[in-house]
């Protein structure tokens, strides 16, 4: 029993981890009870450990949070093996699973002791427990964590388990693959902001934000800050924040680039090399190290920005120097007003710089930036439990899983409908796709705030809950997800837009129980991935907007995607042409890059992959001969029909 300890001890500590006795108690109690050989035991506690590093990500491991990696591992590791079958009361739902659960219901009517030991609680009693272990201090006498030596002997010590559960109910192994499926609003994003001082992203909370911001403007000063005029006090749900948002909004744009740039193989040497090797690599130089460097060339970075007399600069954290044009070179790409770039040209005494080549900033695959920052919470959707490799496998498992995807659904065109009729007739019959995206907008016309279009505007959603409901499978088994465009309510046209109000579409979410009416943009976590909708002619207006004109041996499209990747922006274009609420800039990031990208723009329909992210624009439904468009997450591809 000790060898066991000692091994428990020396391959948790191999992994920067310090146990609690509880934790290796337990931990000891489950290998014993598992039965697990001695050849297997290193193998065993590095996976455990590892699983706990990817999952926890901290340092003291106790054993509730154990417990809960523990639960996740054997709760999914058949999936590894054994590929479901479909069971016909849920198409989302396996056989195998439905065995499973039926087995263990079966068990729990005939309790074996033997097996007490592994029995699990429901998740919310876990949570409920880790809640109250963590905020309770280190009963006397019984450490909360020891060195190597403590631990091996705390078995003789007589330390007791404290927190020890009575009767513990064992969770049904069931795979629901529509308990994967989540929506996140963009309202509902948590914000991260990038921290010059320790190199890394920092939480940050948009309503005490504003409220510090406030207070250092005063804005509020002639209220008391609890009083309903106060502006700390009107904080929340805020589409356009106060001014001093405007400025973060372009900081934070500015550093999530520069760290990314920084980060690049072309950027950045390795420690130990050579002076000689040091010239292989590309340098920036900040504006404000110009002065009195006239003649030479220079590699810098910044965003460009229109002066008032119509010419372009380039500015960074600290300075701004005019750009000369003329005569330049660019790569791929669109280059508007208020967009970031790299450029390389001759610095002159009269604080211009004459540009040789003009580039977007390099970007990133976002397996690398997960290496970086797998921990930090980017999408805001619910926590999952198993690892990314367990959800990968589950992905493509389910192999003919399928997302219909379609843009300008005109539910005032009886056309429409009719073509929905057929669409549904047709996967009704067949595959039932787990979601119908259906992105905006659902007027043909703009929606006019005069009282006299709310009725035929409801009328629209009304007719389209009863054609749903003629297909029950669909209306059952099926998500719905709605994504408002350029011509629905609500809130003109700042970006991001908010859901569709209740009011027009209460008879759907009655019929359609998993109807989901969501914000433009909004994001999908499928699995181990995340998708990214925006609905917005936005090919059309960056071609307006472009400083220099697009190169022209390469495909528009691509372009286009080139462009809102390496910007790490769903909208790179000035203000004046397309408002975006600065308090809520974060939730048009795309970073780190998105497994997929559905670009819904009137433009022709397309799809190919850029920088490992599948990117598609399933075009209008009503003007591309009533075309959508399929995407299989399981193999990552696309289908237009």
């Amino acid at each position: 029993m000790m060898a066991v300890r000692r091994q428990i001890v020396r391959s948790f500590k191999k992994h920067q981890l310090t146990l609690q006795v509880d934790a290796t108690e337990y931990l000891e109690a489950t290998l014993e009870a598992q039965n697990v050989p001695d050849e297997d035991l290193g193998d065993t506690l590095d996976n455990i450990a590892t699983g706990y590093v990817a999952r926890e990500g901290l340092s003291i491991v106790n054993k509730a949070r154990l417990e809960t990696v523990l639960e996740s591992m054997q709760k999914w590791t058949h999936h590894l093996h054994e590929k479901p079958t479909r069971n016909t009361l849920d198409p989302h739902r396996s056989q195998h699973s439905l065995h499973q659960s039926q087995q263990s219901r079966h068990r729990s009517e005939f309790p074996d002791p033997e097996t007490d030991i592994m029995k699990l609680d429901s998740m919310r009693e876990r949570i409920n427990e880790m809640e109250a272990r963590d905020s309770q201090e280190p009963t006397s006498g019984y450490p909360n964590y020891m060195d190597e030596d403590d631990l091996l002997n705390a078995g003789d010590r007589g330390y007791s388990q404290d927190g020890m559960r009575n009767e513990p109910e064992e969770e049904e192994d069931d795979v629901d693959i529509t308990e994967l499926f989540h929506v996140v609003d963009a309202f509902q994003m948590p914000r991260w902001s990038w921290a010059t001082d320790v190199k890394t992203f920092v939480r940050v909370d948009p309503v005490q934000k504003q409220k510090l911001l406030a207070q250092e403007s005063q804005l509020h000063q002639h209220y008391p800050p609890n009083h309903p005029h106060s502006q700390a006090g009107q904080m929340t749900n805020q589409v356009l924040a106060i001014a001093e948002e405007k400025t973060t909004m372009y900081r934070e744009r500015y550093h999530v680039l520069l760290q990314r740039i920084m980060r690049n193989e072309s950027f950045a040497p390795p420690v130990f090399t050579g002076g000689a090797d040091q010239d292989k690599y590309l340098k920036l130089t900040p504006l404000k190290a110009l002065k009195g460097r006239s003649g030479e060339m220079f590699l810098m970075y910044g965003m460009m920005v229109q002066t008032s007399d119509g010419k372009y600069s380039l500015e960074d954290a600290d300075e701004q120097v005019a750009l000369d044009l003329r005569n330049c070179k660019r790569s791929a790409g669109f280059f508007t007003e208020n967009s970031f770039v790299l450029v390389e040209g001759i610095y002159t005494d009269d604080n211009i710089i004459f540009v040789e080549n003009i580039a977007l900033p390099p970007s990133e695959l976002r397996s690398e930036s997960r290496k970086l920052f797998g921990n930090m919470d980017f999408l805001g959707a619910p926590r999952e439990l198993r690892s990314e490799e367990q959800l990968k496998v589950i992905s493509e498992e389910y192999e003919d899983i399928c997302f219909v995807i379609l843009s300008d659904v005109f539910l005032d065109q009886p056309k429409t409908l009719s073509t929905l009729r057929t669409i549904f007739e047709g996967y009704a019959q067949s595959t039932i796709p787990l979601a119908f995206i259906l992105c905006g907008s659902f007027k043909s016309q703009p929606f006019l705030l005069n009282g006299q279009e709310s009725g035929p505007y409801r009328e629209g959603f009304n007719a389209l809950a009863e054609l749903i409901a003629e297909f029950p499978t669909l209306a059952t088994f099926s998500y719905f997800v709605f994504v408002p465009g350029p011509n629905d309510p609500w809130v003109g046209r700042v970006l991001p837009r908010p859901k569709i109000p209740d009011f027009y579409t209460g008879k759907l979410r009655s019929v359609v129980k998993r109807s989901i009416f969501t914000s433009n943009p909004c994001r999908i976590k499928y699995c181990d991935q995340e998708i990214v909708i925006f609905r917005e002619d936005i090919l059309n207006k960056l071609l307006r907007n472009c400083v220099l004109p697009p190169v022209d041996d390469v495909v528009i499209q691509k372009q286009l995607v080139r462009t809102i990747i390496d910007e790490a922006h769903l909208c790179p274009l000035p203000l004046t042409t397309r408002q975006v609420s600065w308090a809520y800039d974060h939730a048009l990031r795309i970073y780190p890059v998105p497994d997929a990208l559905i670009l819904a723009d009137k433009f022709e329909a397309y799809n190919f992959k850029y920088q490992n992210c599948h990117c598609m624009n399933p075009g209008s439904f009503p003007t591309s001969d009533y075309s959508w468009m399929v995407y299989y997450p399981g193999s990552r591809r696309s289908d237009i029909w």
